[in-house]
């Protein structure tokens, strides 16, 4: 039961982390002339912004729609504040000088990489849980609703991606 208890749990930690990451720009919202330089510091700032203007924006539907009362307001402005991006993802830094290190170096490196990240993770899943708890019933079952379709298009998301890969081995 407690496995049970602890798959659950982890899947609600991997949705909230997508919740907690914006939406991808679509193509057709980055200018045509760019799309070849995407090193472009101005350009990837640009892209980090809208994201962080949609960030916002789902967030500010969320509490609408969660009817937030004012006894609620610091307990979401905690949450809300947590769940920021942390900033521009390490995942280039991480690969910057992955082909000079041993391959024991390599496994050092990306136990670190997962350790930072599971740091990041540990530190939604608290705001969440806290959060949560200052929630009346009726909030509750419309933020499990909600978390419940990130998961789904998570799942759905992940799949995808592993079939179409499959398909192109």
């Amino acid at each position: 039961m407690k496995r049970h208890h602890i798959l659950i749990s982890a899947s609600l930690l991997l949705a909230l982390n997508t919740f907690a990451q914006s939406a991808p720009v679509a193509e057709s919202q980055i200018p045509a002339a760019d799309m070849g330089h995407m090193h472009n510091p101005g350009l990837m700032q640009k892209i980090r912004d809208m994201k962080g203007l949609r960030h916002a924006q789902h967030l500010e539907a969320l509490k609408t729609t969660l009817k937030i009362l004012p006894e609620q307001d610091s307990k979401w402005a905690a949450f809300a504040n947590s769940m920021k991006p942390a900033g521009p993802r390490q995942d280039k830094r991480f690969l910057e000088d992955i082909d000079r290190l041993t391959t024991p170096e390599r496994i050092d490196k990306m136990m670190a990489f997962k350790a930072q990240r599971d740091t990041e993770l540990n530190k939604r899943a608290e705001a969440v849980k806290t959060f949560y708890s200052v929630l009346t019933e009726d909030q509750k079952k419309i933020f499990d609703q909600h978390t419940t379709k990130i998961m789904g298009k998570m799942a759905h998301k992940q799949s995808g991606g592993h079939e179409n890969m499959m398909r192109n081995n």
